[in-house]
């Protein structure tokens, strides 16, 4: 649908403004995702760079609430373009929460986190982000280029990497971390999981 979508929004059509608002709010979380994700493991963030989280966080809700009201503006005086409308809807809530998340993975250590040491969980959940991440420098040129093969292959990617996440959880119920070590481990997995579930809902609209 996002095909249709596209070619809808440029055609001088009103509604155009509220597509490239959602790509900014995209383009902004790969700002956040650079700054979070230098910091994964050692959750040792500088107090400028947390600043520049919740601000880039800020950004993100604002474009969102943007795009709502044009939405329901739109959608108050023409009956036009509905369906792509209520997709815009759906796909900008996904980027609100994936800004969230973001934000709440540089929140762990306030969280009773602490640095996770090295060995296989570390390992599992390095590959795990990985492709959380993957996921996030991607979209945005997957939706600029209407790349379906591309978006199909990470769509396969993303799930299966939910499906290590489940698993995980479940090697660190029987791990010997201590309690904050656990607790970080047990975050960032079930954050990176919801992380990677918003974004593969995007990317099904190519």
């Amino acid at each position: 649908m996002w095909k249709e979508l596209f070619q809808v929004l440029s055609d001088n059509n009103p509604v155009e403004p509220m597509t490239e608002e959602l790509m900014q709010m995209l383009q902004i979380t790969k700002q956040m995702s650079e700054i979070v994700h230098g910091h994964v493991f050692d959750q040792d963030f500088a107090l400028d760079q947390r600043s520049e989280i919740y601000k880039l966080d800020v950004k993100v809700n604002k474009l969102e609430r943007s795009i709502r009201k044009r939405v329901i503006t739109h959608l108050s005086v023409s009956n036009d373009h509905a369906p792509y409308c209520l997709l815009l809807m759906s796909l900008i809530k996904d980027a609100e929460r994936v800004g969230d998340y973001l934000k709440n993975i540089s929140e762990v250590p306030e969280l009773g986190g602490a640095k996770i040491p090295d060995g296989p969980l570390k390992q599992e959940l390095t590959e795990i982000i990985g492709v959380a991440t993957e996921l996030l420098m991607a979209t945005p040129d997957i939706l600029n280029t209407e790349d379906t093969d591309r978006a199909t292959d990470l769509l396969q990617t993303g799930r299966n990497t939910a499906k290590r996440c489940d698993l995980l959880l479940v090697e660190l119920a029987k791990s010997d971390l201590n309690a904050a070590q656990t607790t970080s481990m047990v975050l960032l997995t079930r954050f990176h999981k919801r992380l990677g579930a918003h974004l593969l809902n995007i990317l099904s609209s190519v």
